[in-house]
């Protein structure tokens, strides 16, 4: 990461509600995403948030939080649940489409389950100059 770039930061905290999605959204853009990182990493935040509000057993004054960092070649997004979580190996067992997205898509990603449910993922554009030779 340059150091003559401005890191932008965000940290939100949403409802488990099917509203969330649009408001990480609206706030990652807020804070003026990269242009032609966008699509991806709207794609991604919403499979992710959907993912906690579905399968996280999220009661209605639980929170789910997004944290982000970014600079023009680099973003990590992190979406916290208080939920049990799961194991990311199962996501090719699983009918939903959401972490396959996220396993293609993302330059990495994980997953910490500790006291509730971490799943995190990177877009590196820097590290796709590289991959492809």
């Amino acid at each position: 990461m340059p150091y003559t770039e401005t890191a932008a930061e965000l940290l939100i905290a949403l409802p488990p509600t099917p509203t969330a999605a649009r408001q990480a959204r609206r706030a990652l853009h807020e804070k003026r995403l990269p242009e032609d990182l966008a699509h991806t990493v709207d794609l991604l935040t919403t499979e992710l948030i959907a993912n906690a509000i579905r399968h996280g057993g999220l009661r209605e004054q639980d929170k789910i939080v997004l944290a982000a960092r970014f600079v023009s070649d680099f973003i990590r997004v992190e979406i916290y649940d208080p939920g049990p979580g799961f194991d990311p190996a199962l996501r090719h067992e699983v009918k939903g489409f959401g972490l396959r997205m996220v396993d293609k898509l993302a330059s990495r990603w994980g997953v910490e389950r500790d006291n509730g449910c971490r799943v995190w993922f990177e877009v590196d554009r820097r590290r796709r100059r590289f991959d492809r030779g």
